[in-house]
């Protein structure tokens, strides 16, 4: 939240908005010079044209904003929820346990959080709701901090399904467990919300000794001049900071490896001619071998058939016969190959068949690297979170180093700023939109899911 957002403000309103204070223009010239003591206006005409002059000249690109998240992520993030847990048949695995509890934080923080910030906006300078405002920062912290554990746990599932092959992947009953945990781990890292948050009182001069006071919900009154906002806040950004250097970590290690492997299957590829396994120095022997072989005995069958066709009339069984013994010749040079030569063909033609197992459950020795579309899917919704909170840590960082950055500010300017303020709201809202287009299966069945709804809104 911004606290400097209410300078600027003088000079909007002419003269005649505060004939209002006292009832006439000459009354209130008269007041104005004699009056010494500050005068605090809260209410009235004067003060709800001066928040609605507020919010149009700089909060209205952050409710257009926050309105089109709210309308965006609600259905999209319903039918995140309804198509894994009711239009996925087959048994659980970990991936959809994972993308389900991400479905499940985003639909409450749209319901919640979004919600809560358009009537905050609306209302900016006259919102004393301290008990309101408190949980919905409580919400928000919460949400953001059961996501950001979630997402270090599907990297981690990525790399160990990818990069550590001979070792268990996260499980389908480890993901629940790790889902439930993250709700523990988000409320033990957001209660200093509870404490910090509340009603915060907004105090600006609008001429001499006459003052606009309003109440918004930011750091309450009580909590604003102390040390403890500053400890919380670089608590969130060095967290945040971690987080994203781990997850950068694992996902170009998943990265590199899928890179080796789609290398080598290149170059597998390359070399083969006709059985699509690279030939080894004895198989090149035995082919040239082979030509020569056969194209000898082939003008050897010749003769060997015009004679046969004067001594004998089976001519169909001498030539059976005689390709069986050549096919039996051949089988016996294949099978002088060195056993080493034996066991990288082997290898080679089983790489050519790699397939990922998305059963958790599988042996350890039959899972192969795989890298597909959930793996490109997961790491877009993590490269999206961490680049929807990558706005906001900056505009914290200006606020608390350079604290009159924001009374430099354009109107234009702090519209701007109030915006990059809640851009990591974005970050509950993308999620189904990525899955739309990676996933055909997700597709499909959000379609029949539609379809479904439809026809029974038609039979009623």
């Amino acid at each position: 939240m911004d606290y400097n957002y209410t300078n600027g403000i003088v000079g909007w309103f002419t003269n005649n908005s505060f004939q209002n204070v006292t009832g006439n223009d000459s009354e209130s010239r008269l007041w104005l010079t004699t009056q010494r003591t500050p005068y605090f206006i809260s209410s009235g005409p004067v003060f709800d044209e001066v928040s609605n002059k507020f919010m149009t000249s700089v909060l209205l690109p952050s409710l257009v904003y926050v309105s089109i998240l709210l309308l965006v992520g609600i259905p999209g993030n319903l039918m995140v929820v309804y198509v894994y847990s009711f239009k996925w048949p087959g048994c659980a695995s970990t991936s959809r346990v994972f993308i389900l509890a991400l479905g499940c934080y985003d639909l409450f923080n749209c319901l919640s959080s979004i919600t809560t910030e358009i009537v905050l906006l609306s209302r900016f300078l006259d919102f004393d709701f301290p008990v309101w405002c408190k949980l919905s920062r409580f919400v928000t912290a919460s949400i953001n901090s059961g996501s950001t554990f979630i997402l270090v746990a599907i990297a981690t599932d990525r790399f160990l399904r990818i990069c550590r092959i001979h070792k268990d992947p996260i499980s389908v009953d480890l993901a629940r467990n790790l889902v439930i945990i993250s709700v523990f781990f988000a409320a033990v890292t957001s209660w200093p919300v509870l404490l910090l948050y509340g009603t915060f009182t907004v105090t600006f001069p609008l001429k001499q000794f006459i003052y606009i006071k309003g109440k918004t919900c930011l750091i309450s009154d009580n909590m604003a001049e102390t040390i403890y906002p500053l400890i919380f806040v670089i608590f969130l950004l060095s967290s945040h900071f971690m987080v994203d250097l781990v997850l950068i970590i694992l996902y170009s290690l998943v990265g590199q490896a899928v890179f080796r492997q789609q290398k080598f299957q290149k170059s597998i590829r390359t070399k083969s001619v006709s059985s699509k396994v690279p030939k080894t120095e004895n198989d090149n022997k035995v082919e040239e071998w082979q030509t020569s072989f056969t194209a000898d005995d082939l003008e050897k069958d010749q003769q060997a058939l015009k004679q046969s066709k004067a001594r004998t009339s089976n001519r169909i069984s001498f030539v059976f016969w005689k390709k069986l013994s050549l096919n039996s010749k051949k089988a016996k040079v294949k099978s002088k190959l060195s056993s080493p030569d034996k066991e990288l063909m082997k290898e080679l033609k089983d790489s050519l068949k790699t397939r990922s197992s998305t059963d958790s459950n599988a042996p350890k020795s039959k899972r192969k690297i795989h890298a597909g579309k959930t793996t490109l899917m997961l790491f877009l919704v993590t490269l999206l979170f961490i680049l929807s909170f990558l706005p906001y840590s900056i505009a914290v960082i200006l606020r608390y180093t350079d604290p009159e950055f924001y009374t430099r500010l354009t109107p234009v300017g702090k519209g701007v700023y109030n915006v990059v303020l809640r851009s990591y709201f974005l970050n509950s809202v993308v999620n189904p939109v990525v899955y739309c287009f990676i996933s055909k299966q997700f597709r499909k069945r959000s379609k029949d899911a539609l379809r479904s709804l439809v026809c029974c809104e038609s039979n009623r």
